[in-house]
């Protein structure tokens, strides 16, 4: 699969945990400064109070929201917003107590202003519809990890999962997941701001 395509910004390295961000602009503004976020609105999903703290441990600030949990190969894949950032990080489970420090993740940031992109070449542009940011980053057990954010929806590809990996719904309304070839996708927000391509078959 190919990586995303016209990625600008910043990533900031924590101790034990990574956000990174990422996203392009032409200056047209897609949502208007401080109008409520939808994704934002979306209902909590039900997350264990240790999913809570490891999530929001330092050196990470603010409470995330938590919309969706997927279970692949050992590992909760938690899909959350916090300040307006999509972001996912990754849990090793099973878990028993909340981690000292924040778990490794990534993060794009809500598309305002002039940062988004509206490039629909690769992902998250054939998953998501609209205006988008996108991050990347090499997350270990996984090979690739790519993260799309939308005004309505956020969505995340894995890749090196394994051929016969799955990602299994734990927690989340609007969580969706699917095969793509050889990558896992995962999706929480309005259904009709994702588009869900089917994998080429052979």
């Amino acid at each position: 699969m190919g990586r995303p395509l016209r990625l600008a910004g910043a990533a900031v390295l924590l101790t034990t945990a990574a956000l990174a961000t990422a996203c392009t602009g032409d200056g047209a503004t897609p949502s208007e400064a401080g109008a409520p976020w939808a994704l934002d609105g979306l209902a909590a999903a039900p997350a264990a109070p240790f999913v809570q703290a490891s999530v929001d441990a330092p050196p990470a600030k603010g409470t995330a929201k938590i919309l969706g949990i997927a279970e692949v190969e050992g590992t909760d894949v938690v899909l959350a917003v916090r300040n307006d950032i999509c972001q996912v990080a990754f849990l090793t489970v099973p878990l028993t107590q909340a981690a000292a420090t924040a778990a490794a993740s990534v993060g794009a940031e809500r598309p305002t202003g002039s940062v988004y992109s509206d490039s629909h070449q690769g992902f998250p542009g054939n998953v998501l519809t609209g205006k988008h940011t996108q991050a990347s980053a090499q997350f270990p057990p996984f090979r690739f990890v790519a993260v799309g954010c939308s005004e309505r929806a956020m969505a995340v590809r894995v890749e090196g999962a394994g051929a016969s990996a799955e990602a299994r719904n734990k927690a989340g309304d609007s969580l969706r997941t699917w095969r793509d070839g050889q990558d896992l996708v995962m999706t929480v927000g309005n259904p009709e701001a994702i588009r869900r391509e089917p994998a080429p078959t052979s």
